[in-house]
């Protein structure tokens, strides 16, 4: 089982250290503010322990256990596929012990858009799994 640093802002986690140049990327593009001026309340950690792991492993390394294990409801994941995509669909992992909701992806661009409706809860999880296109990315309303 993964573990996750006690931070106050939602952590984004890195899982691919392939190229050091694409995560700092990555890491722009979900700290930019939005159009409308939102910006991501997240906190760039690294885990060496999930490098070249598959999806589905990494999903399963963090149980469904907020608020009793973890501070935030959702977890960001920047793996390989990530990392080799263009526009960084990241890994969305549900960590909310009451919803039963499988990861998806989503454009690094809308990392800002899920936290932040996440944590005013204005929308809820499912809103965003569900509003993914045909191949798993969510991409915006």
């Amino acid at each position: 089982m993964a573990e996750l640093p006690k931070t106050s802002s939602v952590p984004v986690v890195r899982a691919d250290f392939g190229e050091n140049v694409v995560w700092e990327r990555v890491k722009v593009e979900i700290a930019e503010p939005t159009e409308e001026g939102f910006g991501a309340d997240v906190e760039f950690v690294e885990d060496r322990t999930l490098n070249g792991l598959s999806e589905a492993v990494i999903a399963n390394s963090y149980p469904h256990d907020y608020p009793h294990r973890y501070r935030h409801p959702v977890l960001f994941v920047v793996d390989t596929i990530a990392a080799s995509t263009s526009g960084h669909p990241v890994l969305v992992i549900n960590l909310n012990a009451w919803v039963d909701a499988e990861p998806f992806r989503a454009l690094a661009r809308q990392v800002q858009s899920i936290q932040n409706n996440l944590s005013l809860a204005n929308m809820d999880y499912l809103e965003f799994a569900r509003s993914t296109d045909a191949d798993g990315i969510f991409r915006g309303f």
